[in-house]
C-alpha cells in the first residue's frame, strides 16, 4: 500500500509543478501581449511621426523653391511649424 502512496504523491507533485509552471507561462504570456500591444502602439505614433516629417520636408522644400528671403523664410518657418503643432494637436485630441 505505501508504494501506490508514495507513487500517488509523486503524481500529485508533478501536477503541481505542471500548474505551477502553466501559471508561470500564462503569466509570461500576458506580459507578452502587453508587450506587443506596447509596441504596436509605438509603431502606430512612429507611422504617424515619419508621416509628418516627411510633410514638414516637402513644406521646407517648397518654401526654398519660392525663393524668398532668409527673413521670410524663417518666419514662413515659424509659421508652418505652429500649423503643425495645431493640426498634432487636433489630432491627438481626435483619437482621445
Amino acid at each position: 500500500m505505501a508504494k501506490i502512496d508514495d507513487k500517488w504523491n509523486r503524481v500529485l507533485k508533478k501536477i503541481e509543478l505542471i500548474l505551477e509552471k502553466n501559471k508561470k507561462l500564462e503569466q509570461s504570456e500576458l506580459l507578452l501581449k502587453n508587450n506587443i500591444s506596447d509596441l504596436s502602439q509605438e509603431i502606430l505614433n512612429l507611422k504617424k511621426q515619419n508621416e509628418q516629417l516627411k510633410e514638414e520636408n516637402k513644406l521646407i522644400k517648397a518654401t526654398k523653391e519660392v525663393r524668398l528671403s532668409e527673413k521670410e523664410r524663417v518666419e514662413t518657418k515659424k509659421q508652418i511649424k505652429t500649423m503643425i503643432e495645431e493640426i498634432d494637436e487636433c489630432l491627438t485630441n481626435i483619437t482621445m
